[in-house]
């Protein structure tokens, strides 16, 4: 039963990798997804139950494994990541040549912010393993402008922070999503990328 309920989570996470792969409005990063902080890991060390384990990744990056203690795995993909956990336990002499697997067992949720002629405003979840949605997708995924929207006049409000988190400016984009849909811009395959924590705004056409 675990291992027919396995195959179906690898066949279904296969399935998802290749919509993401056909989709030319969902940015992955190419190297693989990397974890992130509130991401659940399941991190297992073949036939050493006791090492096995469920663990949320910090704020900091950083989880908790038997016998090797905290360990930085932020950023990191889950190949990284098994490998980065065999040189810890055989460094420390704790197992000679460990099997390790791990994998994601739910993602921290991305979010962007739509307000405005929306259909839907509020805040939109990204594709778990998307680093980025092209705005006019976003948009349609997410109910699509109303019948008063100017869809020339779309702001993008994006917060630029250091790799401690500290804010370091806020700037505001305008964007011509009308003209983006229609191939009439000078933006590489008339795609605008919106990225995790960006706030989308839809002003209302003047009658």
């Amino acid at each position: 039963m675990v291992r027919y309920k396995l195959a179906i989570f690898i066949i279904f996470i296969f399935f998802v990798r290749n919509i993401f792969a056909q989709n030319p409005f969902i940015l992955l990063d190419q190297g693989g997804y990397k974890v992130e902080a509130g991401d659940m890991l399941e991190v297992r060390v073949l036939n050493e139950n006791e090492c096995n384990v469920q663990v949320k990744i910090n704020p900091n990056g950083l989880i908790r494994l038997m016998y090797i203690g905290m360990i930085q795995v932020g950023g990191l993909t889950i190949q990284q990541i098994e490998e980065k956990i065999k040189v810890n336990y055989t460094e420390k002499r704790i197992f000679r040549n460990p099997t390790i697997i791990a994998k994601i067992t739910s993602y921290t949720p991305k979010f962007v912010y739509l307000s405005g002629s929306v259909n839907k405003p509020g805040p939109f979840a990204l594709p778990n393993e998307a680093i980025a949605i092209s705005i006019g997708e976003l948009i349609n995924m997410s109910g699509g402008f109303s019948p008063i929207a100017n869809k020339s006049k779309v702001s993008v409000t994006r917060s630029f922070r250091d790799k401690n988190g500290k804010l370091i400016e806020t700037k505001t984009f305008p964007v011509d999503v009308d003209a983006l849909s229609k191939g009439k811009t000078h933006i590489k395959g008339q795609k605008w990328w919106v990225y995790p924590g960006d706030r989308i705004n839809v002003t209302e056409r003047l009658f």
